[in-house]
C-alpha cells in the first residue's frame, strides 16, 4: 500500500505509533537509570521508577482510548450497514 497525503487512516496509525513510542522510550531510559543508581543513589533511582510507573499509566490510557475508538468505529459501521 502506498501512502498518500490524503490517507487519514495511515495518519492515524502513524500518530498512534508515535504516541506509544514516546512513553516506551521514557520507560526504557528510566528503568536503565534506576538500575544503575540502585546502589549509589536510591532516592534518584526511586524518582526514575516513579517516572516508569507514570509512563506505564500513560500507555494504559492511550491504549484504552485506542480500544474505545475501535469499538466506536465498529458500532458505527454496524449501525449504518444496510
Amino acid at each position: 500500500m502506498t501512502r498518500t497525503q490524503a490517507d487519514p487512516e495511515l495518519d492515524f496509525y502513524g500518530s498512534v505509533v508515535s504516541e506509544l513510542k514516546q512513553p516506551l522510550t521514557t520507560i526504557s531510559g528510566n528503568a536503565q537509570l534506576a538500575k544503575q543508581l540502585m546502589r549509589t543513589d536510591p532516592d534518584r533511582a526511586s524518582v526514575a521508577l516513579d517516572q516508569v510507573v507514570a509512563q506505564i499509566g500513560r500507555m494504559k490510557m492511550l491504549l484504552g482510548e485506542l480500544r474505545d475508538r475501535a469499538r466506536d468505529t465498529e458500532h458505527e459501521e454496524a449501525l449504518f450497514k444496510t
